[in-house]
Formats: structure tokens, C-alpha cells, sequence
């Protein structure tokens, strides 16, 4: 930055001699003074441009050191995070022979296979109450579905709505009814799943 402002007034000042050279000359006489004009303005635009610099050095300088905390304090934060998550799987994992309750070899086997049918029967119930919320919501949009069918086809009879609004509220009712459909069948999916478990 310091070399750029240097180099820049080395060149002013090559061009002032230069132009000076020119200005001495009698073919030059009358041109002395616009030269002269030119220079003092390129000296002032240097002078401006070198005190800009230094405000934008400055501003620069901030401004990294203001991008530099952000830094540490995102890396920082993104530690803790990832401290964080290596806890929560070290807590929550399946380490199933750090802590044997003092049981050993058969014992320890039969508690375990003890442990893991609970889990099953667990999971197997969850299953069955998230299917029947899952039925009993798609049960309920089909219905809703139809009624506001109904409810457009008697507004369009009797004028109030154009064919164009019509056309438009179906359209979404039908986008509507998919997404019913898609629910319906994640529902037959886990009723699969929970019958291929029960099993």
C-alpha cells in the first residue's frame, strides 16, 4: 500500500521534470503555465489519493480485526458444538459391555436379549400409535376434501364463482387430495413394516 503511494509520486514528480523540460523550451513558452495548472491538480488528486489510502488502511485494519473475531468466535463456537455432539453420541451409544449391571457371561447374555425384546415391544407400540394418528388425520383431510368439493361445485351453480376461480380452488383441493395420498400410503408402508416386526 506504502509502495503504491510511493510509486505514484515517484511518477508525478518524473512527469513535473519532464514537463518542465518541455516548458523551458521557446516552442513551449505559452504552454507553461497550463502545465504548471496540470501538475498542481495532479499533486493535489496524489495528496487526496495518498490521505484516502491512509483512511482505508485504517478502515481496512478494522475491519480485519473485526472479521477476525467473528472468526474465532464462530471456530470457538463450532468446538463447543462439536464437543457437544461427541458427548451426546459417547452418552447415547450402544455400548452395551461398558456397564454389565455385575453380570458375566450367560447371565449378562440373557439380560441382554431381555433388554433388547423390550426395546422391540416398545418400538412395535410407537409404531402402532403414530399409524393410527397417520390413519385417523388422512381419514379426516378425505373428508374435509370432500365437503369443500361439495362446497365449490354449489358456490359455481349458483354464480358465484367464475369458471376460472372454480378451476383454480380445484386444482389446489387436488393438490391437496395427493398429498392424502401419499399419507395413505405411508400408512400402508408401516402397516407392512409393523406386521413384518410383529413377526
Amino acid at each position: 500500500m506504502i509502495n503504491s503511494i510511493k510509486a505514484t509520486l515517484v511518477i508525478a514528480l518524473l512527469f513535473s521534470f519532464v514537463t518542465t523540460g518541455f516548458a523551458q523550451k521557446p516552442e513551449h513558452a505559452g504552454k507553461k503555465d497550463k502545465i504548471e495548472k496540470k501538475l498542481n491538480k495532479e499533486n493535489k488528486k496524489a495528496k487526496k489519493v495518498k490521505e484516502a489510502k491512509e483512511e482505508g488502511v485504517e478502515e481496512a485494519v478494522e475491519e480485519i480485526k473485526q472479521k477476525k473475531d467473528k472468526a474465532e468466535k464462530k471456530v470457538k463456537k463450532e468446538k463447543k458444538e462439536k464437543k457437544e455432539k461427541v458427548e451426546k453420541i459417547e452418552g447415547n451409544s450402544n455400548s452395551y459391555g461398558k456397564d454389565k449391571y455385575g453380570l458375566e457371561g450367560k447371565a449378562y447374555g440373557s439380560e441382554r436379549a431381555r433388554q433388547a425384546k423390550l426395546n422391540k415391544v416398545e418400538k412395535v407400540k410407537e409404531l402402532e400409535t403414530k399409524l393410527d394418528q397417520g390413519e385417523s388425520k388422512a381419514n379426516e383431510a378425505r373428508e374435509k376434501v370432500k365437503k369443500v368439493k361439495e362446497r365449490l361445485k354449489v358456490q359455481k351453480s349458483q354464480g358465484r364463482l367464475t369458471e376460472e376461480e372454480y378451476n383454480n380452488r380445484i386444482k389446489k383441493v387436488e393438490d391437496i387430495e395427493r398429498e392424502v395420498d401419499t399419507l395413505e400410503m405411508k400408512v400402508k408402508k408401516g402397516k407392512k413394516l409393523k406386521k413384518s416386526k410383529a413377526e
